[in-house]
């Protein structure tokens, strides 16, 4: 369409830059489009691998831990730890040798186990600490670690003996002091578990073949 004078309308000439710049507004939400398209694929790729490595660090987890424990059971043990360990270990507050409630609690529990399950087997009782050295304040009552550990042990072995009527002619009790921790000395948590006793059944006897 035309204009009386015979040039071109300014409809006409709108329309025939619109066109193009139309087509180059599709274009590009095209392209656009297709730009979140492959970068939501590419999350999701990587949301993907993210799960696997995640899946495959909690496999290897348990497979260190199971590998512990079977050290910690079998004969790379150190001497004096060999057998079945009772879990959980009994508890401590700091500079002391006093079962809890908690810790009596404790061994309730183990108590009925030796009864049903290891009835006829010895067992010992080793105590530990934490590597904090002894205040000034309880050096008279606990000289060392190596002391407030076998009173920890002690403790353990007259409870059982007194609340269970539970023990072996050949009962051995262990002062470890602070060695063999379970956890770094370096925090409150990893001291707190250090601050056990163990209750360890004894491997059965060999048979003598008579």
């Amino acid at each position: 369409m035309r204009s009386p004078l015979g040039k071109p309308s300014p409809h006409s000439q709108s329309r025939r830059f619109l066109g193009p710049a139309l087509g180059l507004a599709v274009l590009g939400v095209a392209v656009l489009l297709g730009a979140c398209q492959q970068g939501g694929a590419r999350v999701e790729q990587l949301a993907s691998t993210v799960d696997s490595l995640e899946s495959s660090n909690r496999t290897l987890q348990s497979r260190v831990h199971a590998l512990r424990d079977t050290l910690r059971s079998g004969a790379e043990r150190p001497p004096g730890e060999r057998g079945t360990k009772l879990e959980p270990a009994v508890f401590f507050p700091s500079g002391s040798a006093w079962l809890t409630d908690r810790g009596k609690e404790t061994l309730d529990g183990h108590a009925e186990t030796i009864r049903a399950r290891y009835g006829d087997r010895e067992f010992r009782i080793q105590g530990y600490t934490d590597n904090v050295p002894i205040g000034d304040s309880l050096r008279q009552i606990y000289p060392s670690n190596w002391y407030l550990s076998a009173q920890r042990a002690a403790a353990v072995a007259h409870y059982l003996d007194q609340a269970h009527d539970l023990q072996v002619p050949t009962l051995e009790i262990g002062a470890f002091g602070p060695q063999s921790p379970v956890a770094p000395n370096e925090t409150a948590e990893g001291r707190r578990q250090n601050r056990r006793v163990e209750i360890v059944i004894a491997e059965p006897r060999p048979d003598p073949g008579f």
